[in-house]
Order: C-alpha cells, then sequence, then structure tokens
C-alpha cells in the first residue's frame, strides 16, 4: 500500500529529516599552548626561542611529555600563497622553562612579536615511548 502524501501549501516546502544523526566528533590530534613570550634577560630577548605555555600542564615533569613535539603556529594572511590564506610556522619542542609547565620551542623562523598571545598547536607526533 502506498504512503499518503503530505499535503504542502503552495510555496512552503516540506520539513527536512536530520541526517546528522549519530555521527561521531572529529577527534583532535593536538593540545593548545599559547606563546607567552621569548626567552629573555633583563636586557636582551632571544626572538629565535619561544616560551609556550601548554594547557593542562603546570609543572615541568608533566611538561616532559612534550618535548621532542612538533609545534605549528597557524595564521591568516591578507592574500592568496598557494591557493590560501591560511599560513603556518613549524617548529619543535626543545626544554622546560622554570618549574610552572612552561616550554621553550625552536621555530624555523622567528615567531612575529603580533603572535604573542596566540594559540599555538602542540602536535601529537613524534611519540616517543
Amino acid at each position: 500500500m502506498d504512503k499518503p502524501k503530505e499535503h504542502v501549501a503552495k510555496g512552503k516546502r516540506a520539513p527536512k529529516r536530520d541526517t546528522r544523526a549519530h555521527k561521531i566528533a572529529p577527534v583532535r590530534l593536538w593540545v593548545r599552548a599559547k606563546f607567552v613570550g621569548f626567552r629573555r634577560s633583563r636586557t636582551t630577548q632571544n626572538m629565535n626561542q619561544a616560551l609556550l605555555q601548554l594547557e593542562g600542564v603546570n609543572d615541568c615533569k608533566a611538561a616532559e611529555y612534550y618535548l621532542g613535539k612538533r609545534v605549528v603556529y597557524v595564521y591568516k594572511g591578507h592574500s592568496l600563497k598557494k591557493n590560501s590564506k591560511y599560513r603556518s610556522i613549524w617548529g619543535r619542542i626543545t626544554k622546560c622553562h622554570g618549574n610552572n609547565g612552561v616550554v621553550r620551542a625552536h621555530f624555523a623562523t622567528n615567531m612575529p612579536c603580533q603572535a604573542i598571545g596566540a594559540t599555538i598547536r602542540v602536535m601529537l607526533y613524534p611519540q616517543h615511548d
């Protein structure tokens, strides 16, 4: 037996069915970090050594897991380059800095000072066992 067709007023559309049900949320393979500044002393500043505060890391012991991990700063430019407005600067976590979970990172090119306070992605690779 055929189903009776629903009456739809002229000019109105039938309600859409929800097709998003039971989809799995994407997995994020990186940890957030804040770029807090450059390694510095009272008089000089080392632009090639960035300091990062990792989310959920509060001591040097916990930060040791992230040593050697790759980090990336993703930002948006004004013009298209390589068919994208997004650009990135890659680096690597090298050492702990102090006792509060801050780490040092070296980037391929020095970080711009406009990035202070920005979010940096800490990739969970390479994996060290």
